[in-house]
Protein backbone atom coordinates (compact mmCIF):
# COMPACT_ATOMS: atom_id res chain seq x y z
CA UNK A 1 0.00 0.00 0.00
CA UNK A 2 1.47 3.34 -0.86
CA UNK A 3 1.92 5.90 1.66
CA UNK A 4 0.08 8.50 1.86
CA UNK A 5 1.43 11.55 0.93
CA UNK A 6 -0.95 14.46 2.04
CA UNK A 7 -2.03 12.77 5.41
CA UNK A 8 0.57 15.41 7.12
CA UNK A 9 -0.12 18.35 4.72
CA UNK A 10 -3.80 18.21 6.17
CA UNK A 11 -3.33 18.29 10.02
CA UNK A 12 -3.10 21.31 11.84
CA UNK A 13 -3.52 23.49 8.89
CA UNK A 14 -4.47 26.83 10.26
CA UNK A 15 -6.00 29.50 8.53
CA UNK A 16 -4.17 32.72 9.07
CA UNK A 17 -4.74 36.55 7.71
CA UNK A 18 -1.75 37.93 5.86
CA UNK A 19 -0.18 41.18 4.62
CA UNK A 20 -0.57 42.03 0.69
CA UNK A 21 3.13 41.92 -0.71
CA UNK A 22 2.88 44.98 -2.75
CA UNK A 23 4.21 43.10 -6.01
CA UNK A 24 2.11 42.13 -9.07
CA UNK A 25 2.26 39.26 -10.66
CA UNK A 26 2.39 38.53 -14.92
CA UNK A 27 -0.77 37.81 -16.39
CA UNK A 28 -0.42 35.27 -19.53
CA UNK A 29 -3.98 34.37 -19.82
CA UNK A 30 -5.63 36.56 -22.43
CA UNK A 31 -9.99 36.50 -23.16
CA UNK A 32 -10.54 35.92 -26.97
CA UNK A 33 -13.88 36.96 -28.40
CA UNK A 34 -14.72 38.10 -24.87
CA UNK A 35 -18.15 39.67 -26.67
CA UNK A 36 -20.27 42.49 -24.75
CA UNK A 37 -17.73 43.44 -23.03
CA UNK A 38 -15.08 46.85 -23.40
CA UNK A 39 -11.70 46.43 -23.01
CA UNK A 40 -10.01 46.87 -19.30
CA UNK A 41 -8.01 50.13 -18.44
CA UNK A 42 -4.92 50.15 -18.34
CA UNK A 43 -2.98 48.72 -15.45
CA UNK A 44 -2.96 50.94 -12.63
CA UNK A 45 -6.29 53.00 -13.12
CA UNK A 46 -8.60 50.95 -11.06
CA UNK A 47 -12.11 51.98 -10.25
CA UNK A 48 -13.07 52.62 -6.92
CA UNK A 49 -16.76 52.40 -7.93
CA UNK A 50 -16.53 48.83 -7.12
CA UNK A 51 -15.16 47.49 -3.74
CA UNK A 52 -14.26 50.87 -2.36
CA UNK A 53 -11.04 52.13 -1.75
CA UNK A 54 -10.21 49.13 0.57
CA UNK A 55 -6.95 47.00 0.10
CA UNK A 56 -8.61 43.85 1.78
CA UNK A 57 -9.68 41.08 -0.20
CA UNK A 58 -11.12 38.12 1.58
CA UNK A 59 -11.87 33.97 1.09
CA UNK A 60 -14.40 32.26 2.62
CA UNK A 61 -13.38 28.25 2.48
CA UNK A 62 -15.33 25.46 3.02
CA UNK A 63 -13.20 23.24 4.39
CA UNK A 64 -9.39 22.53 4.81
CA UNK A 65 -10.11 18.61 5.14
CA UNK A 66 -9.51 17.53 1.26
CA UNK A 67 -6.25 18.32 -0.18
CA UNK A 68 -7.78 19.82 -3.20
CA UNK A 69 -9.00 22.80 -1.03
CA UNK A 70 -5.95 22.82 0.31
CA UNK A 71 -4.40 24.02 -2.86
CA UNK A 72 -7.56 25.95 -4.13
CA UNK A 73 -7.09 28.56 -1.15
CA UNK A 74 -2.83 28.27 -1.29
CA UNK A 75 -3.43 29.97 -5.25
CA UNK A 76 -6.15 32.02 -4.43
CA UNK A 77 -3.79 33.53 -1.29
CA UNK A 78 -0.74 33.37 -3.84
CA UNK A 79 -3.43 35.68 -6.41
CA UNK A 80 -4.50 37.97 -4.09
CA UNK A 81 -1.13 38.83 -2.48
CA UNK A 82 0.67 38.49 -6.13
CA UNK A 83 -2.11 41.74 -7.44
CA UNK A 84 -0.94 43.66 -4.49
CA UNK A 85 -3.87 43.25 -1.59
CA UNK A 86 -4.07 42.27 1.36
CA UNK A 87 -6.15 38.71 2.30
CA UNK A 88 -8.08 37.05 4.80
CA UNK A 89 -9.18 33.68 4.71
CA UNK A 90 -12.22 32.48 6.91
CA UNK A 91 -12.38 28.14 6.66
CA UNK A 92 -15.78 27.03 8.19
CA UNK A 93 -14.96 23.35 7.79
CA UNK A 94 -18.14 22.45 5.84
CA UNK A 95 -20.45 24.34 8.13
CA UNK A 96 -22.75 26.44 6.43
CA UNK A 97 -24.09 28.27 9.26
CA UNK A 98 -20.60 29.28 9.88
CA UNK A 99 -19.73 30.38 6.38
CA UNK A 100 -23.09 32.67 6.96
CA UNK A 101 -21.42 34.22 10.03
CA UNK A 102 -18.08 34.32 8.62
CA UNK A 103 -19.84 35.84 5.67
CA UNK A 104 -21.15 38.49 7.18
CA UNK A 105 -18.04 39.57 9.56
CA UNK A 106 -16.16 39.84 6.16
CA UNK A 107 -19.40 42.14 5.12
CA UNK A 108 -18.81 44.68 7.93
CA UNK A 109 -15.44 44.81 6.83
CA UNK A 110 -16.27 46.14 3.81
CA UNK A 111 -13.55 44.47 1.66
CA UNK A 112 -12.99 45.04 -1.80
CA UNK A 113 -13.80 42.03 -3.08
CA UNK A 114 -14.95 38.99 -1.61
CA UNK A 115 -14.04 35.06 -3.72
CA UNK A 116 -16.62 32.62 -1.92
CA UNK A 117 -16.58 28.89 -2.10
CA UNK A 118 -19.95 28.00 -0.79
CA UNK A 119 -20.17 24.60 1.67
CA UNK A 120 -24.31 24.78 0.74
CA UNK A 121 -25.28 26.32 -2.76
CA UNK A 122 -28.68 27.22 -1.24
CA UNK A 123 -27.58 28.13 2.06
CA UNK A 124 -25.44 30.74 0.73
CA UNK A 125 -27.81 33.25 -1.41
CA UNK A 126 -28.93 35.70 1.34
CA UNK A 127 -25.76 36.67 2.84
CA UNK A 128 -24.05 36.69 -0.87
CA UNK A 129 -26.79 39.19 -1.95
CA UNK A 130 -26.29 41.08 1.29
CA UNK A 131 -22.29 41.82 0.41
CA UNK A 132 -23.76 42.44 -3.35
CA UNK A 133 -26.46 45.08 -2.06
CA UNK A 134 -23.98 46.87 -0.02
CA UNK A 135 -21.90 47.78 -3.33
CA UNK A 136 -19.12 44.32 -2.42
CA UNK A 137 -18.65 42.51 -5.34
CA UNK A 138 -18.48 38.73 -4.95
CA UNK A 139 -16.84 35.78 -7.09
CA UNK A 140 -17.89 32.53 -6.52
CA UNK A 141 -15.33 29.60 -7.57
CA UNK A 142 -15.97 25.99 -7.23
CA UNK A 143 -19.23 25.54 -5.33
CA UNK A 144 -21.26 28.37 -5.99
CA UNK A 145 -24.37 29.94 -4.75
CA UNK A 146 -27.66 28.41 -6.61
CA UNK A 147 -29.36 31.44 -6.96
CA UNK A 148 -27.26 34.79 -5.77
CA UNK A 149 -26.56 36.68 -8.54
CA UNK A 150 -22.53 37.74 -8.75
CA UNK A 151 -19.73 39.81 -9.95
CA UNK A 152 -18.82 36.72 -11.67
CA UNK A 153 -18.28 33.20 -11.01
CA UNK A 154 -15.65 30.41 -12.13
CA UNK A 155 -16.89 26.94 -12.17
CA UNK A 156 -16.12 23.53 -13.36
CA UNK A 157 -18.42 21.79 -15.92
CA UNK A 158 -19.62 19.25 -13.32
CA UNK A 159 -22.42 17.39 -15.21
CA UNK A 160 -20.00 16.79 -18.10
CA UNK A 161 -17.08 15.41 -15.22
CA UNK A 162 -20.02 13.22 -14.52
CA UNK A 163 -20.39 12.08 -18.01
CA UNK A 164 -16.92 11.71 -18.71
CA UNK A 165 -16.21 9.31 -15.80
CA UNK A 166 -19.41 7.24 -16.74
CA UNK A 167 -18.35 6.90 -20.41
CA UNK A 168 -14.71 5.95 -19.31
CA UNK A 169 -16.33 3.03 -17.06
CA UNK A 170 -19.16 1.84 -19.88
CA UNK A 171 -15.99 1.61 -22.29
CA UNK A 172 -13.84 -0.62 -20.32
CA UNK A 173 -16.62 -2.63 -18.84
CA UNK A 174 -17.48 -2.93 -22.46
CA UNK A 175 -13.38 -4.14 -22.91
CA UNK A 176 -13.83 -6.24 -20.48
CA UNK A 177 -17.39 -8.44 -21.40
CA UNK A 178 -17.23 -7.49 -25.01
CA UNK A 179 -20.62 -5.28 -24.17
CA UNK A 180 -21.67 -2.45 -21.60
CA UNK A 181 -22.63 -5.23 -18.56
CA UNK A 182 -21.19 -5.44 -15.57
CA UNK A 183 -21.80 -4.53 -11.63
CA UNK A 184 -21.21 -0.63 -11.21
CA UNK A 185 -20.94 1.03 -7.53
CA UNK A 186 -21.32 4.96 -7.47
CA UNK A 187 -20.20 6.13 -4.16
CA UNK A 188 -21.82 9.48 -4.41
CA UNK A 189 -21.07 12.54 -2.87
CA UNK A 190 -23.36 15.37 -0.77
CA UNK A 191 -26.51 16.05 -2.55
CA UNK A 192 -26.02 19.76 -0.49
CA UNK A 193 -23.06 20.24 -3.04
CA UNK A 194 -24.18 21.69 -6.81
CA UNK A 195 -20.50 20.16 -7.45
CA UNK A 196 -21.00 16.86 -6.48
CA UNK A 197 -25.07 16.79 -7.70
CA UNK A 198 -24.15 18.11 -10.89
CA UNK A 199 -21.50 15.26 -11.34
CA UNK A 200 -23.95 12.52 -10.52
CA UNK A 201 -26.71 13.75 -12.91
CA UNK A 202 -24.73 13.62 -15.54
CA UNK A 203 -22.96 10.25 -14.42
CA UNK A 204 -26.70 8.81 -13.91
CA UNK A 205 -27.44 10.67 -17.08
CA UNK A 206 -25.05 8.13 -19.36
CA UNK A 207 -25.31 4.92 -17.18
CA UNK A 208 -29.16 5.22 -17.73
CA UNK A 209 -28.63 4.29 -21.64
CA UNK A 210 -27.14 0.70 -20.62
CA UNK A 211 -29.71 -1.04 -18.58
CA UNK A 212 -27.30 -4.43 -18.81
CA UNK A 213 -25.27 -2.20 -16.37
CA UNK A 214 -26.25 -3.19 -12.79
CA UNK A 215 -25.95 0.23 -11.18
CA UNK A 216 -25.64 0.25 -7.72
CA UNK A 217 -25.87 3.57 -5.98
CA UNK A 218 -24.40 4.77 -1.99
CA UNK A 219 -24.18 7.77 -0.36
CA UNK A 220 -20.55 8.25 0.52
CA UNK A 221 -21.32 12.25 1.43
CA UNK A 222 -17.91 13.48 0.20
CA UNK A 223 -16.20 11.68 3.16
CA UNK A 224 -13.46 9.75 2.74
CA UNK A 225 -14.62 7.51 6.08
CA UNK A 226 -18.22 6.92 4.87
CA UNK A 227 -17.65 6.36 1.47
CA UNK A 228 -14.98 3.26 2.45
CA UNK A 229 -17.81 1.98 4.84
CA UNK A 230 -20.38 2.71 1.96
CA UNK A 231 -18.13 0.33 -0.54
CA UNK A 232 -17.26 -1.81 2.56
CA UNK A 233 -20.91 -2.95 2.89
CA UNK A 234 -21.90 -3.27 -0.89
CA UNK A 235 -18.29 -5.41 -1.53
CA UNK A 236 -20.00 -7.69 1.60
CA UNK A 237 -23.47 -7.88 0.46
CA UNK A 238 -22.72 -9.39 -2.93
CA UNK A 239 -19.69 -11.26 -1.85
CA UNK A 240 -17.01 -9.18 -3.37
CA UNK A 241 -18.37 -9.30 -7.37
CA UNK A 242 -18.03 -6.33 -8.28
CA UNK A 243 -16.52 -4.99 -11.82
CA UNK A 244 -15.87 -0.95 -10.90
CA UNK A 245 -16.35 1.71 -9.10
CA UNK A 246 -16.96 5.26 -9.09
CA UNK A 247 -16.44 7.99 -7.09
CA UNK A 248 -16.70 12.06 -7.99
CA UNK A 249 -13.96 13.04 -6.10
CA UNK A 250 -10.26 12.08 -4.83
CA UNK A 251 -10.38 12.30 -1.11
CA UNK A 252 -13.66 10.27 -0.88
CA UNK A 253 -12.26 7.97 -3.62
CA UNK A 254 -9.13 7.11 -1.35
CA UNK A 255 -11.69 5.88 0.87
CA UNK A 256 -12.65 3.43 -1.75
CA UNK A 257 -9.16 2.40 -2.70
CA UNK A 258 -9.02 1.81 0.87
CA UNK A 259 -12.35 -0.35 1.11
CA UNK A 260 -10.93 -2.21 -1.95
CA UNK A 261 -7.55 -2.91 -0.58
CA UNK A 262 -8.75 -4.20 2.85
CA UNK A 263 -11.35 -6.64 0.78
CA UNK A 264 -8.53 -7.58 -0.84
CA UNK A 265 -9.90 -6.47 -4.88
CA UNK A 266 -6.67 -4.33 -5.32
CA UNK A 267 -5.16 -5.60 -8.52
CA UNK A 268 -3.65 -3.23 -10.86
CA UNK A 269 -4.91 -2.77 -14.66
CA UNK A 270 -4.55 -5.90 -16.56
CA UNK A 271 -5.09 -7.82 -13.74
CA UNK A 272 -8.10 -10.47 -14.26
CA UNK A 273 -9.23 -9.61 -11.12
CA UNK A 274 -8.89 -5.63 -11.36
CA UNK A 275 -11.46 -3.65 -10.30
CA UNK A 276 -12.29 -0.98 -12.55
CA UNK A 277 -11.42 2.73 -10.63
CA UNK A 278 -12.50 6.31 -11.77
CA UNK A 279 -12.51 8.97 -9.72
CA UNK A 280 -12.45 13.23 -10.21
CA UNK A 281 -10.16 15.68 -9.22
CA UNK A 282 -6.66 14.98 -9.75
CA UNK A 283 -5.37 15.14 -6.41
CA UNK A 284 -1.65 13.90 -5.51
CA UNK A 285 -2.87 10.58 -3.90
CA UNK A 286 -4.90 9.85 -6.74
CA UNK A 287 -2.29 10.66 -9.39
CA UNK A 288 0.15 8.10 -7.77
CA UNK A 289 -2.06 5.35 -7.55
CA UNK A 290 -2.41 5.73 -11.57
CA UNK A 291 0.89 6.34 -12.18
CA UNK A 292 1.38 2.76 -10.34
CA UNK A 293 -1.73 1.26 -11.96
CA UNK A 294 -4.36 0.87 -10.05
CA UNK A 295 -6.74 3.87 -11.19
CA UNK A 296 -8.39 3.51 -14.44
CA UNK A 297 -9.01 7.27 -15.04
CA UNK A 298 -9.26 10.22 -12.90
CA UNK A 299 -11.33 13.34 -14.74
CA UNK A 300 -9.60 16.11 -14.10
CA UNK A 301 -11.22 19.56 -11.94
CA UNK A 302 -8.16 22.12 -12.49
CA UNK A 303 -7.59 23.42 -7.97
CA UNK A 304 -4.31 25.71 -9.71
CA UNK A 305 -7.19 27.64 -11.47
CA UNK A 306 -9.48 29.27 -9.54
CA UNK A 307 -7.47 31.71 -7.42
CA UNK A 308 -5.54 33.19 -10.34
CA UNK A 309 -8.68 33.28 -12.94
CA UNK A 310 -10.99 34.97 -9.69
CA UNK A 311 -8.35 37.44 -9.34
CA UNK A 312 -8.12 38.27 -13.26
CA UNK A 313 -11.48 38.62 -13.17
CA UNK A 314 -11.47 41.18 -10.06
CA UNK A 315 -9.01 43.31 -11.60
CA UNK A 316 -9.33 43.55 -15.42
CA UNK A 317 -13.51 43.93 -15.69
CA UNK A 318 -15.02 44.58 -11.98
CA UNK A 319 -12.62 47.16 -10.51
CA UNK A 320 -12.30 48.75 -14.04
CA UNK A 321 -16.41 49.64 -13.42
CA UNK A 322 -16.47 46.82 -16.42
CA UNK A 323 -19.28 43.40 -16.91
CA UNK A 324 -17.01 39.80 -16.52
CA UNK A 325 -18.01 38.56 -19.83
CA UNK A 326 -21.05 36.17 -20.73
CA UNK A 327 -19.73 34.99 -24.43
CA UNK A 328 -16.31 34.28 -26.08
CA UNK A 329 -13.54 31.94 -24.91
CA UNK A 330 -10.34 32.30 -22.16
CA UNK A 331 -7.10 30.72 -23.14
CA UNK A 332 -4.28 30.17 -20.97
CA UNK A 333 -1.57 28.28 -21.84
CA UNK A 334 -0.43 27.38 -18.60
CA UNK A 335 -3.39 24.57 -17.47
CA UNK A 336 -3.40 21.57 -19.45
CA UNK A 337 -7.43 22.19 -20.67
CA UNK A 338 -6.15 25.26 -22.37
CA UNK A 339 -9.46 27.18 -23.16
CA UNK A 340 -12.74 27.72 -21.48
CA UNK A 341 -15.79 29.63 -22.18
CA UNK A 342 -17.79 32.75 -20.62
CA UNK A 343 -21.22 32.53 -20.49
CA UNK A 344 -24.37 34.02 -19.17
CA UNK A 345 -25.83 32.43 -16.20
CA UNK A 346 -29.01 32.86 -14.25
CA UNK A 347 -26.53 33.86 -11.35
CA UNK A 348 -24.47 36.42 -13.62
CA UNK A 349 -21.66 35.63 -15.79
CA UNK A 350 -19.89 32.39 -15.56
CA UNK A 351 -16.22 31.57 -16.52
CA UNK A 352 -16.46 27.70 -17.34
CA UNK A 353 -13.06 25.30 -16.98
CA UNK A 354 -13.74 21.77 -18.58
CA UNK A 355 -12.81 18.97 -17.09
CA UNK A 356 -10.38 16.77 -19.40
CA UNK A 357 -9.22 12.99 -18.41
CA UNK A 358 -6.21 11.85 -16.94
CA UNK A 359 -4.72 8.23 -17.38
CA UNK A 360 -1.98 6.33 -18.71
CA UNK A 361 -1.60 7.71 -21.60
CA UNK A 362 -1.07 11.07 -20.33
CA UNK A 363 -0.11 11.57 -16.77
CA UNK A 364 3.18 12.16 -17.55
CA UNK A 365 2.28 15.13 -19.96
CA UNK A 366 2.86 18.82 -17.70
CA UNK A 367 0.09 21.11 -17.05
CA UNK A 368 -2.07 18.37 -14.67
CA UNK A 369 -2.18 20.54 -11.62
CA UNK A 370 -2.04 16.93 -8.89
CA UNK A 371 1.13 15.80 -10.93
CA UNK A 372 2.99 19.11 -10.58
CA UNK A 373 1.51 19.38 -6.12
CA UNK A 374 3.13 15.68 -6.12
CA UNK A 375 6.39 16.14 -7.74
CA UNK A 376 6.81 19.10 -5.56
CA UNK A 377 6.68 16.72 -2.64
CA UNK A 378 9.06 14.57 -3.88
Amino acid sequence: MKKRLWSILLVGVMVVSMAGCGSSTNESASKEDAAETAAPAEEGTESTSAGGESGLIVYTQKTMNQYFHVALQEKVEEAVLGAGYEVEVANCNNDSTLQNDQFRNFISKNPKAIIANAVDSDALNDVTNEAMEAGIPVIMVDNPASTAVVSGSVKFDNVECGRMAAERIVELLTEKYGAAQGRLVNVYGAMSSECWRLRKEGFDEVISQYPDIEYIEVPGEGDRAKSQEALTNVIAQYNGEIDAVHCPSDDPGLGCAEALQIAGLWYPVGDENHVILVTGDGEPDAVQYLKDGYYDAIIVEDAYAYGPIAMELLKEYVFQGEPVPTSGTYTNEDYYWKTAEFMEGETGPILQIPPYAMDASNVNESGHWGAAALEASE
